[in-house]
C-alpha cells in the first residue's frame, strides 16, 4: 500500500510528527527535514522504537540551494524518492490594516514558497523514474477565506492552485499530486491562534493530527489509485 519512503517538512510536532508515525506504521522509510535536528530527535525516537526506519536532514527549505542540496544528498542516500509530503505551515493572525507586509512575506515563503522548491528539487528524478506521489497539506481557509489571517488563507489558497495546476502538467510522467484542506487540527498552532473562538463558534469538528494523517496515508497510498489533481476536504460542518 504504501512505497519506500517520503519526506516532509517540520516533522518534530503535531501533525507532522502524526503523518510521521502513521506512514512508518505502513512500512515508510520516513525522512524528516527541518532547520533544527533537535526539533526531529522526538519524532525519530518515535519511530525507531517502534521498529520503524528514519533519517534527518538538516535545511532551511525556503532557501533554493539548501533545497537543492538535500535533494542531492537524499538521492544519493536512497536512489529515488517515491513519496513527498509537503507539510510546510505557519499562521500570524492580523487584519490587513494591522499587517506588516514582513509578515505577508513569512508567511508567504514557509506556506508557499518551500512547496514549490522541494517538489522542483525532487521531482526531476520522478519523472526519471516514471513514478512518484506528492501530497500536500492545504488547509480549510484555502476554501473559505479566514478572516483575520489574510496571508495564511492566500498562501494555502496558493498551494491548493499549484497542486492543481502540476497535477495536469505531471500525469504524463506517471506522477500525481493531490492537497487536503482540513478543518481545525488540535494542534499547538490552533490552540494558541487568535481567530480560533471565530473558527469554533461556526461548529463542526476539531480533529486529531491522527485523523488528519489518515488523510495523508489516503492521499500516499495505493488506496487512492488514479486519483490526481484533487482537493481532499476534512471538514464536519458545510460553514466556519
Amino acid at each position: 500500500m504504501i512505497k519506500r519512503s517520503f519526506i516532509f517538512y517540520n516533522s518534530g510536532s503535531g501533525l507532522g510528527q502524526a503523518i510521521a508515525k502513521k506512514l512508518s506504521s505502513e512500512g515508510a522509510i520516513v525522512l524528516l527535514t527541518g532547520r533544527k535536528k533537535e526539533a526531529l530527535a522526538e519524532t525519530e525516537t518515535i519511530i525507531r522504537s517502534n521498529g520503524g526506519k528514519t533519517h534527518s536532514y538538516i535545511a532551511d527549505l525556503v532557501v533554493d540551494a539548501q533545497v537543492r542540496d538535500l535533494a542531492s544528498q537524499v538521492l544519493e542516500d536512497l536512489s529515488r524518492l517515491d513519496i513527498l509530503v509537503n507539510n510546510a505551515g505557519i499562521s500570524k493572525e492580523y487584519t490587513l490594516l494591522d499587517m506588516p507586509v514582513e509578515v505577508w512575506d513569512e508567511i508567504y515563503q514557509v506556506n508557499l514558497r518551500s512547496v514549490m522548491l522541494l517538489t522542483k528539487a525532487f521531482l526531476p528524478s520522478m519523472v526519471k523514474h516514471q513514478s512518484g506521489n506528492i501530497v500536500n497539506i492545504g488547509s480549510g481557509a484555502a476554501l473559505r477565506g479566514l478572516p483575520g489571517s489574510i496571508p495564511y488563507a492566500v498562501s494555502k489558497a496558493g498551494v491548493v492552485c499549484f497542486t492543481q495546476t502540476l497535477g495536469d502538467e505531471i500525469r504524463k510522467y506517471g506522477i500525481r499530486t493531490n492537497v487536503i484542506c482540513p478543518g481545525p487540527i488540535d494542534t499547538e498552532m490552533f490552540k494558541k491562534s487568535a481567530v480560533r473562538d471565530f473558527i469554533l463558534t461556526g461548529g463542526g469538528d476539531v480533529f486529531s493530527p491522527e485523523t488528519a494523517a489518515n488523510a495523508v496515508l489516503y492521499l500516499a497510498s495505493s488506496l487512492s489509485e488514479g486519483m490526481n489533481s484533487q482537493t481532499l476536504t476534512l471538514r464536519g460542518f458545510n460553514r466556519w
